[in-house]
């Protein structure tokens, strides 16, 4: 190749590699002002388009949040608790004011349980104290008491009945009654519902409703059986029979060691001990599921001790298979059956009286172990 060629390829492929290396610095140089104004106009067009700021609104949480503050500064002693009377008049208080010795029954304390018991959706706060303590509620920034125990005619307490909470009030303790008030409050602190579910038996000598009792749910008469269906349902409260069964369970595990056992001596006075348990009784089921009739009655030559059923008869006994009386407890040993050569085979029973009712139990020679049969009610 001529040098001259050569010289020009040199020249070319110079200018050439100047130009690739500088164009992208020129096109840099070209194109900044025009991005540059796009960005001004950008911006220009963000401050003419962007919002006013609008306050949010609280979150659910924040407002909960918010209410356990007004519960908190009330436990502290920052702000007071409104207690509205029937007649419309508000008092206030602190929590302070209220006693908080744990040597005082009547004392207050912070239960770590929290329940919707306005049915609002949050949980409000319970204190424990007498007659079921009180409950506190927040609403309108303000504390308020939603329910307060009132005495043994009133003790507090909630239940969940048709998808919603329920106060009760209840009166239990008292001779010839049980009676619940329940009440359904919305967020408001007003009332939605209210009924009364109660058994009346002022007239009953032992102090135990009975099928002639006088029952009533939402102002309606009820039965016997109707009424423990509510109570069940909506309280959790065990029929008759199942309390029954709770006091037989109590005579098994606390057998009466400490009542002396008085033997059959065939005497008066061991009569005058069988003639404590004397009645008709009748029982509605057993642990045979069927019922039947005990009955102890006095006769021209003693007492007769038997148990009829639907079945037949468990035992038909009298006085002389009374072993002992210990304390409250009827000891019996019943000849089933007797071998040829004279021997008896017995069962033993245990009858304890709880004066209108007597739990029946089977036992083994020894009278210890207890095995509950039924209870019968001198009138169910």
């Amino acid at each position: 190749m001529k040098k001259s060629n050569i010289i020009v390829a040199l020249v070319t492929a110079l200018i050439t590699a100047g130009i690739c290396f500088a164009l992208p610095r020129i096109i840099g140089m070209l194109a900044k002002p025009a991005i540059e104004a796009s960005t001004e106009s950008s911006q220009a067009v963000e401050e003419v388009k962007e919002p006013e700021p609008v306050a949010a609104e609280p979150e659910p949480a924040a407002v909960e949040e918010e209410e356990k503050d007004l519960y908190q500064a009330f436990l502290d002693g920052e702000v007071s608790a409104a207690r509205i009377t029937e007649e419309g008049e508000e008092y206030t208080f602190k929590y302070s004011d209220l006693p908080h010795d744990p040597d005082d029954w009547e004392s207050y304390t912070v239960s770590d349980e929290r329940v919707d018991l306005d049915n609002d959706g949050e949980q409000e706060l319970i204190l424990n104290g007498p007659y079921g303590g009180m409950y506190i509620d927040v609403r309108d920034d303000k504390v308020y008491v939603l329910a307060e125990g009132e005495g043994t005619a009133g003790e507090l307490s909630y239940t969940e009945y048709m998808d919603a909470t329920y106060i009760v009030h209840q009166d239990t303790s008292h001779g010839g009654r049980q009676m619940y008030w329940l009440t359904k409050y919305n967020g408001k602190g007003e009332v939605e519902d209210s009924f009364t579910l109660s058994a009346e038996y002022y007239d009953n000598e032992y102090d135990l409703y009975d099928e002639d009792s006088t029952f009533t749910f939402r102002d309606e008469p009820i039965t016997m059986h109707e009424y423990e269906d509510y109570a069940k349902e909506i309280l959790g409260v065990p029929s008759k029979i199942e309390w029954a069964e709770k006091v037989a369970e109590y005579e098994i595990e606390n057998p009466a060691t400490d009542s002396e056992k008085v033997a059959n001596d065939g005497s008066e006075a061991f009569l005058e001990l069988i003639g404590e348990f004397a009645g008709e009784y009748t029982y509605i089921t057993s642990k045979e599921n069927v019922g039947g009739t005990l009955s102890i009655r006095l006769n021209e030559l003693g007492y007769d001790i038997n148990d009829n059923n639907s079945y037949g008869y468990r035992f038909l006994a009298n006085d002389s298979n009374v072993e002992y009386i210990q304390g409250n407890r009827m000891l019996i040993a019943y000849p089933v059956t007797v071998t040829s050569d004279g021997e008896a085979v017995f069962k033993h029973y245990v009858l304890v009286n709880h004066n209108g009712f007597l739990s029946v139990f089977e036992a083994n020679k020894d009278y210890e172990k207890l095995g509950y049969l039924y209870t019968a009610w001198l009138k169910y």
